[in-house]
């Protein structure tokens, strides 16, 4: 199970991610993050400080906001990925896609 939160932090708005990013609950990150972009948000920062496990459909979900934020000179950050999701994105070439910090201050 996946919850998401976010807040106003400055320019940018910090999405908390608590539990499991995998198949289902990508599917209902995609959409809210959609919604955000297409109300206007063109910083985002994903905060994984409470993520334990991270699918491939929910690395595709990231590629999918970075370029839509891409194509309005926006921008995606993350932070505080745990050893185990750093790999991930390591192994899978994404942490050269993203900027990813170790907490949401040096984030924004």
């Amino acid at each position: 199970m996946l919850t998401i939160s976010s807040a106003r932090q400055g320019e940018s708005l910090v999405i908390a991610l608590a539990g499991r990013i995998d198949a289902s609950s990508a599917k209902d990150l995609e959409q809210q993050c959609l919604e955000w972009i297409s109300n206007g948000e063109t910083r985002l920062v994903f905060d994984f400080s409470a993520v334990n496990y991270i699918s491939s459909a929910a690395l595709r979900v990231f590629l999918v906001v970075a370029k839509r934020l891409d194509a309005v000179k926006g921008s995606v950050r993350l932070c505080a990925l745990n050893s185990t999701l750093r790999d991930v994105f390591d192994i899978s070439g994404f942490s050269k896609l993203f900027t990813i910090t170790a907490t949401v201050q040096e984030a924004l």
